[in-house]
């Protein structure tokens, strides 16, 4: 699992723009965005594929697509693809190479801050089908992974938020300091500070690197990840992707997993509430109605997480540490949810 932080990503990637052998996938945002250093490093080839932003974009159709399109390009089995921007783009990308011609290389270049310090590492790659979020998919790792900081700077302050999300989570389930640091350094963080963002980036992927490293296909010890994804999935799908941005999600579905964690007695009042109060103003709540709360509940009795019919839930023990759990009852599920009426 390689990944480099650069200070030059364009000239980073005309090493693997040299031939015909490739294709660059990106979004219709990051093209607007980078067209003058996106067609000079194509020189004038249409090795491109375009996608329109948005979750709900990635699906078994859009897929074929890009299928049609790698074939139509003659792409062969030693050919790579680049993917250039956000989750989505990636996880799209990386299916479509795990899958083409039953696998070829790919290049992650994340651009903005949650694929920067989450999707781009640790080789999951899936698509959404069915209302269900990544339910197809597969383990494949990217030739390397290019971060260049510079990207962020582009980001609305929504999806600088969306990004924290991810990055405050390795505190909670890693690393308490780090945890710490974060909240010292919030208002820079939104300022874009060069240096901070470095810092969190860097950090981040080393912690998620290192669990990934020791679990590669998701068996016991990656699980921590998840924290905040159970509900956090849940309600992606009960929204259609359409309210929260993931980070977003998963924000939401941080607080109310601490606040499981403190009603089963797991952590203790004053964790909970600096989780709380570190995490409650990223992002605006939504009060959910009991029928609301049932169709969550259902959808993620689908998570792919659950065991032997039991949802999984990802919880905080102690200061930097998670467990997994089997045992939550529906009607905690939904008492959690309270603090947000």
């Amino acid at each position: 699992m390689k990944y480099r932080i650069v200070d030059d990503i364009w000239g980073q990637l005309k090493f693997y723009t040299e031939g015909d052998n490739y294709l660059l996938i990106t979004d219709e945002n990051i093209y607007s965005l980078y067209k003058e250093n996106i067609d000079s490093l194509l020189n004038g080839k249409d090795n491109i594929y375009l996608i329109k932003p948005g979750e709900k974009n990635k699906n078994l159709s859009e897929i074929g697509k890009i299928y049609d399109y790698l074939i139509g390009k003659n792409i062969e089995r030693d050919g790579l693809i680049l993917s250039l921007g956000g989750g989505m783009v990636g996880d799209m990308a990386g299916f479509a190479a795990a899958t083409y011609k039953r696998g070829i290389n790919y290049v992650q270049i994340p651009t903005s801050l949650l694929a920067q310090v989450d999707s781009s590492i640790g080789g999951k790659t899936g698509i959404d089908h069915g209302g269900y979020k990544n339910i197809i998919g597969a383990f494949h790792f990217p030739l390397e992974t290019l971060i260049d900081i510079r990207f962020l700077k582009t980001l609305s302050e929504r999806d600088i938020s969306s990004g924290l999300g991810e990055v405050i989570k390795y505190g909670i389930i890693e690393d308490y300091s780090f945890f710490k640091y974060v909240q010292e350094n919030i208002k820079k963080i939104y300022g874009k500070s060069e240096e901070i963002l470095s810092f969190i980036v860097e950090r981040s992927v080393e912690i998620k690197a290192s669990i990934v490293k020791k679990d590669k296909f998701d068996l016991n010890l990656r699980q921590k990840l998840n924290f905040g994804h159970t509900i956090g999935h849940g309600m992606e799908s009960f929204f259609n992707y359409e309210r929260y941005y993931h980070g977003e999600a998963v924000i939401l579905g941080m607080l109310i997993e601490a606040n499981i964690a403190y009603k089963k007695g797991l952590i203790d009042y004053n964790y909970y509430e600096e989780i709380r109060n570190t995490l409650t103003n990223l992002v605006e709540p939504y009060e959910f109605s009991d029928e609301e709360l049932n169709t969550i509940i259902q959808i993620m009795k689908n998570d792919k997480k659950n065991r032997d019919g039991k949802i999984a839930f990802i919880l905080p023990v102690g200061k930097g540490e998670v467990e997994i759990f089997f045992d939550v009852e529906e009607t905690l599920i939904k008492e959690a949810f309270i603090y947000l009426d």
